[in-house]
């Protein structure tokens, strides 16, 4: 009897530790991914065209006539 409480003992302790381990990795794999996602740098948009003309820009926004 004494060794079939002692093979039960160890068992649960076994699961528990499993369970434990489980629980670290799944917490440590949501912490990475969050650290990548913050990491993560926007992208820059680069214009390369020329100027136009003042007239040009404002008759192309009707609702801020004076923005330039």
């Amino acid at each position: 009897m004494k060794t079939a409480n002692r093979l039960a003992v160890f068992a649960f302790a076994v699961a528990l530790n499993a369970a434990a381990v489980a629980a670290l990795h799944i917490a440590m794999v949501d912490g990475a991914e969050r650290a990548l996602v913050a990491n993560e740098e926007v992208e820059h948009v680069v214009v390369s065209a020329t100027r136009t003309s003042p007239a040009l820009a404002t008759s192309n926004c009707p609702t801020m006539p004076n923005a330039l």
